[in-house]
């Protein structure tokens, strides 16, 4: 009995731990802390968790994306374009968007967009708060990071405090590292993604 009591204590220690920094192609990141996250998705181009809530009805989420861009851009060129991409509408009667930001940041690298929106969901009555970094690799300008997190809750709400916290915490432990030396980007199970179309 005692030994089943330890070995379960050690179970439940091991999943409320702090998760450690994951060192992926390119780029190194620390998954949201807690036990309340939990990874659900994990492929050559993109990796996603997913946060418990106290309410049903919001869910949270942070993910990492990697494409190959087939376009060079300059900086304000990036800039416009992480713009264009993320203020894009693809509903206009069932979305708006009612808050957006975008702006360089120079202390994760000259080619690092910070970008935030807020969009409504007139349909369901709810509210998406998305914040990230949308990047370029500083060795390699064609390869595109958005890394994020993203609330969904309804209108009228504010997110909790600690659930925001935990987003930035999140998004200011993506750091980049050198270029994988087999020119294998992926960052889970599938083709490699330099086998994949290009990301226009």
């Amino acid at each position: 009995m005692a030994n089943m009591l330890r070995a379960t204590l050690l179970v439940l220690l091991f999943l409320s731990a702090p998760l450690g920094a994951e060192d992926l192609p390119g780029f190194t990141i620390t998954p949201p802390d807690g036990g309340h996250w939990h990874e659900v998705q994990r492929n050559a181009t993109s990796v996603v968790w997913m946060r418990r809530t106290t309410d049903r009805d919001t869910s949270f989420g942070a993910a990492v994306l990697s494409s190959r861009l087939s376009t060079r851009f300059d900086d304000d060129g990036f800039l416009d374009w992480v713009n264009r991409s993320k203020s894009a509408n693809p509903d206009p009667r069932r979305f708006e968007i009612i808050e957006s930001g975008y702006a360089a940041d120079a202390e994760k690298t000259a080619r690092c967009i910070r970008y935030r929106t807020v969009i409504e969901d007139r349909t369901l009555g709810t509210l998406l708060r998305v914040a990230g970094l949308a990047c370029l690799h500083p060795d390699d300008a064609q390869r595109y990071f958005d890394v994020q997190y993203s609330a969904r809750y309804p209108a009228g709400v504010t997110p909790a405090d600690d659930l925001i916290a935990e987003g930035d915490a999140f998004l200011e432990s993506f750091h980049f590292t050198p270029p994988p030396a087999d020119g294998d980007w992926s960052m889970g199970s599938g083709a490699r993604m330099d086998n994949r179309k290009d990301a226009a």
